[in-house]
């Protein structure tokens, strides 16, 4: 009875390496792991580069300006972008008020992108500030907050504007009211009237600014809209694309159904993934607004395209697989989640000039879009945005169908391979395989304290009987002893090809199965096989055979021929069947 091994059992000897093969081992590991850090040190600093000394470039942020003052508050803020103007300020671009006559033009403008912020002089503003330094009501009344107003929209690019858009407007607040103090401070001191409090604190604080912030967002998951959330469909198609491949190779796809149709079977199902995927984005980023003021319009509308993003992302992952090589994948996802998450990561604008390529990006056309549905309309950039999106997924709907065609025929020609493989087996272990299932079918037996395995073979001569026959026919007598055989018993079973003699000073008998069984001569016996005559160890004594258990039925059993002391053999033994 076989034993399991044990965790004692010594373990069994491995083929060593070679010193050429470890060396290959070696050299295989390095590249490997130096192909691994070369990409992602280059999608690393392709990244940080798009950042890189980004605070020296808000010049290249435009802010719309325009002045509905015309007097002394008008003339203070333009004065104060001239102190300030430096490569690290943004750029104010002064427009008339013929070209923006009211100021929900201006925030139409900052909603549609045309600017990045912008800011206007109050109407009337220098004239309230100086009835206020007269006291009276006016002094009472008066807002400094009203003199100045900037227009912005945090939710594009959150982190940007934060840091320098908003900031650049509070400085730029501060250095008006200095520039005030500077123009018309003196004349400002002659026509105050200090015993009116209300008076004194407008002098002191004539000018700040109150803020029109189109789409605030002020959760703390804003930092992820433009970052690791564009980023996160890539990878999602990437593992769902995985899954279907090793379903369709477990379900054999593409050899059970025609290309056409389990092509529309695994179109359907990017469908329906892409459907859902987009679903639960957008679902989590809702989980998580806070105090976003978002309808149920805009939840419909980014669903839709993120589904659009995620089914480009798909066929796009979809195709590149069936045309690269799997150890190649890993390196084209890291590097496409890194492509689309640095055109999204900072505004162009800020960035170095070749960045601008990413234009061409889904990624960063479907953000432009997001911003644009999340601010409620009003881009002027949609021509460009939805045609870059649908030619992405034209084209990659092409390469798809190309692609799965080319698939469907690899997996057809590797079926028929395999089967061709499997029945030229078939048929080498048909022609070579003619005895091996009595091989399998004689066990161990003991031999003299030896386990051996019975060979099969047609027919044996006894040595010591010279040329004779050993076969005997049912009913005849043992002749040495003279007892009549068992009947129906047979040395041999029908005819069979002769085979050669056995090596002198060899016992052997041919079984009715076509086995020989041999003395102590190396050969083996069949124990318990049916109908045979076993070739006995012993002296040959009629007592020493008589000596043999019986059976149930009263046939000699093969049971302790290893104990019989050597001498001729006993041969037509009767055993059981």
């Amino acid at each position: 009875m076989s034993q399991s091994p044990s965790l004692t059992d010594r373990a069994p000897r491995r083929e060593r390496f070679s010193t050429v093969e470890r060396r290959k081992f070696v050299i295989t590991i390095v590249v490997a792991g130096i192909a691994v850090l070369c990409l992602f040190m280059g999608n690393l600093l392709y990244l940080y580069g798009s950042v890189y000394q980004q605070a020296s470039k808000s010049n290249a942020l435009h802010i719309l300006m325009v002045d509905y003052d015309g007097g002394i508050i008008g003339k203070s803020m333009a004065a104060a972008y001239q102190q300030l103007k430096s490569p690290s300020f943004p750029t104010l671009f002064t427009r008339s008020v013929s070209d923006y006559p009211s100021p929900d033009d201006i925030i139409q403008a900052v909603r549609g992108q045309q600017y990045w912020a912008a800011i206007y002089s109050m109407p009337g503003a220098s004239d309230r500030l100086g009835s206020a330094l007269l006291g009276g009501k006016a002094a009472t009344t008066y807002n400094s907050s009203d003199a100045l107003t900037y227009v912005w929209n945090e939710v594009r690019y959150p982190a940007t504007s934060d840091a320098m858009l908003e900031s650049s407007f509070l400085e730029l607040v501060i250095a008006a009211r200095l520039a005030y103090n500077h123009i018309n401070g003196t004349g400002a001191v002659r026509s105050l009237v200090q015993d009116d409090e209300s008076a004194v604190q407008a002098f002191l604080d004539p000018i700040t600014a109150s803020s029109i912030n189109i789409e605030p967002v002020s959760q703390g998951s804003k930092v992820f809209y433009n970052t690791i959330s564009m980023g996160m469909p890539i990878i999602q198609q990437f593992f769902f694309i995985l899954a279907l491949n090793a379903i369709s190779l477990r379900f054999k796809l593409y050899s059970r159904l025609s290309p056409k149709v389990s092509g529309l079977v695994r179109f359907a199902a990017s469908l329906f993934y892409t459907f859902f995927g987009a679903l639960a984005m957008t679902g989590y980023i809702w989980a998580f607004r806070e105090t976003w003021s978002v309808n149920g319009g805009q939840f419909a509308r980014t669903w839709m395209l993120l589904w659009l993003l995620m089914h480009i992302y798909f066929c796009i992952i979809e195709s590149a697989t069936t045309v690269l090589p799997q150890p190649a994948m890993p390196f084209i996802i890291v590097t496409w989640v890194f492509l689309n998450i640095t055109s999204t990561n900072s505004p162009f604008d800020t960035s170095p000039g070749f960045y601008r390529w990413g234009y061409a990006l889904p990624g960063y056309e479907a953000y432009q879009i997001l911003i644009d549905i999340w601010s409620d309309g009003g881009s002027h950039h949609l021509y460009r945005e939805l045609p870059i999106l649908f030619s992405w997924w034209i084209v990659a709907l092409v390469l798809v169908s190309v692609g799965h065609r080319r698939r469907c025929h690899q997996r057809v020609n590797m079926a028929a391979m395999s089967t061709r493989g499997n029945a030229f087996d078939d048929e080498e272990r048909t022609a070579s395989g003619a005895g091996d299932d009595l091989k399998d079918q004689a066990g161990p037996i003991l031999n003299g304290g030896r386990t051996a395995e019975a060979e099969p073979v047609v027919e044996a001569k006894d040595s010591r009987m010279g040329q004779g026959s050993a076969n005997a026919t049912a009913g005849g007598t043992n002749e040495k002893t003279g007892s009549p055989r068992n009947e129906g018993s047979s040395a041999t079973a029908g005819p069979a090809p002769a085979t050669d003699d056995p090596p002198s000073g060899e016992d052997s008998t041919t079984m009715t199965n076509g086995n020989t069984a041999i003395g102590e001569d190396k050969l083996p016996f069949q124990e318990g096989s049916a109908g045979a005559a076993q070739h006995v160890v012993g002296s040959g004594r009629p007592d020493e055979v008589e000596a043999l258990p019986k059976t149930a039925d009263g046939v000699r059993s093969g049971a302790g021929l290893d104990s019989l002391p050597d001498g001729d053999p006993a041969r037509n033994a009767g055993l059981p069947e």
